[in-house]
């Protein structure tokens, strides 16, 4: 054996007593504050300690990002709500269908009334109107409980033309947002005065009307510029005028007129109808044509008449002029001429009476047309203008 030390007996002295000095030092969790991990009990099974799965902290992190997401949502839905029940949705959505030419939707959105006679409201009619809305801006809206104004410039022949829009509140949505209704626009109107017989039938961008008793007719109309003449068939005419309405409200247009004049068949057809007249009048065998403008006098109440006529000696010679206001205006430039004859029996004997020549005078009116020509009314009744004999 050898003096030197066993292998193993001084390094396991070594080492345990290095064991006991590390053993004095403190811990990192003692002097750090931080916790330390509870040790094990000799002899005690140590309880395995618990850890999230990934399921679970997916499923928190999912659930955060749910909240964010539904107070996202709800305040890009209350944006959203907000501005579709905006005051001027209804007006936007009415001048949409207008300027696009859908005639029928925007009237049945804004509520507003029409008739079968009111034929400037439809989708084809307002198709053939020239200065149509063609855009708008919206410039306000106000609110004053449940009322709101709306504001807006209309964009009609170039020209930036106000407009202003009611709308009442009548009800909400959720109990939240309001419920907007357009109070139906007071529409403008085309006013025609015709120059010309009553019950005329006029053309206003293609539509035909009849005009009242007076010659007049107003149709609800639309912002735009209309054309507008006369049918006149193949009698009398008119040169076509323009009426221009401008927005909405009290915006009729400027009444137009038409200034009838005869063609050259109504003037033929008034002349024919002056001629008409006068042979009605010498076909008579009364000494007081009814609705003539000559007669005869001076019978002797104790003679019986017999064979009694008129004969016309000389036509008189008229012209027509414009319309006044019973109708076209025919004047006489020449006189005519036109002589009574009877024979007669009583206390002095028999023989002939003449009476004339008298005057014809064919000044008056033609008052209008039908399938058969003129109508010539006299403007001297029994020759009240005339000496007659």
């Amino acid at each position: 054996m050898t003096d030197e030390p066993d292998a193993h007996g001084p390094a396991d002295t070594a080492d345990t007593q290095g064991q006991d000095r590390w053993a004095a030092v403190p811990r990192v969790a003692d002097i750090s504050g931080t916790r330390a991990a509870p040790q094990p009990v000799a002899g005690q099974a140590q309880r395995p300690r618990r850890r999230l799965g990934r399921r679970a902290v997916v499923g928190l992190v999912a659930g955060g990002a749910a909240v964010v997401l539904l107070l996202v949502a709800g305040v890009v839905g209350w944006s959203v709500g907000t501005d579709a029940h905006s005051a001027d949705r209804p007006v936007r959505a009415f001048l949409d269908d207008l300027s696009g030419g859908r005639v029928d939707s925007a009237l049945r959105d804004a509520g507003i009334q029409h008739g079968r006679s009111d034929v400037l409201l439809t989708d084809a009619a307002y198709a053939k109107v020239k200065d149509r809305v063609t855009g708008y801006r919206i410039t306000g809206v106000q609110r004053d409980g449940d009322t709101a104004t709306v504001g807006a410039y209309l964009t009609q022949a170039g020209r930036q033309v106000p407009a202003t829009f009611t709308l009442d509140q009548t009800g909400t949505d959720w109990g939240v947002f309001p419920v907007w209704t357009l109070q139906a626009p007071r529409l403008g109107a085309v006013e025609v005065a015709v120059q010309g017989p009553p019950k005329a039938t006029v053309t206003v961008s293609g539509q035909r009307t009849t005009t009242s008793a007076s010659g007049t007719a107003t149709l609800k109309a639309l912002p735009g510029s209309y054309e507008v003449g006369v049918d006149g068939g193949t009698w009398f005419t008119a040169d076509a005028q323009t009426a221009t309405v401008r927005g909405f409200g009290d915006t009729a247009s400027s009444p137009v007129t038409l200034t009838t004049a005869l063609t050259e068949a109504g003037q033929q057809a008034a002349t024919q109808a002056v001629e008409a007249w006068v042979d009605g009048c010498i076909a008579s065998t009364s000494t007081t044509p009814d609705g003539c403008s000559f007669y005869a006098y001076g019978e002797n109440p104790a003679n019986t008449y017999t064979n009694q006529k008129w004969t016309l000696d000389a036509r008189p010679t008229v012209s027509v002029a414009g319309w006044e206001t019973k109708g076209w205006l025919v004047t006489t430039s020449s006189y005519g001429s036109a002589t009574y004859t009877a024979d007669f029996t009583g206390p002095a004997g028999s023989g002939t009476a003449t009476a004339g020549p008298i005057n014809v005078n064919a000044s008056g009116y033609v008052t209008g047309f039908s399938d058969s020509g003129a109508t010539f009314v006299s403007a001297v009744g029994n020759g009240s203008s005339d000496s007659g004999s």
